[in-house]
């Protein structure tokens, strides 16, 4: 039983301020990449729909 007690204490061992900034710098990272990938598809999405716009009007006139 005290081996398991040992393994429990083992496991509530304190993170170090050190250790949150970098598991937080690697999440905001991970959420700066995916936010990146977003808005560059969403610009695609944008400039293909201008193309699109550009070619309906010239049917138009």
């Amino acid at each position: 039983m005290k081996k398991t007690a040992d393994f429990y204490l083992l496991k509530q061992k304190s993170i170090s301020e050190g250790d949150l900034f970098v598991t937080d710098y690697i999440k905001t990272k991970q959420r700066l990449i995916r936010l990146e990938d977003q808005l560059e598809l969403l610009q695609l999405q944008i400039e293909s729909l201008k193309s699109k716009k550009k070619v309906i009007k010239l049917y138009d006139e």
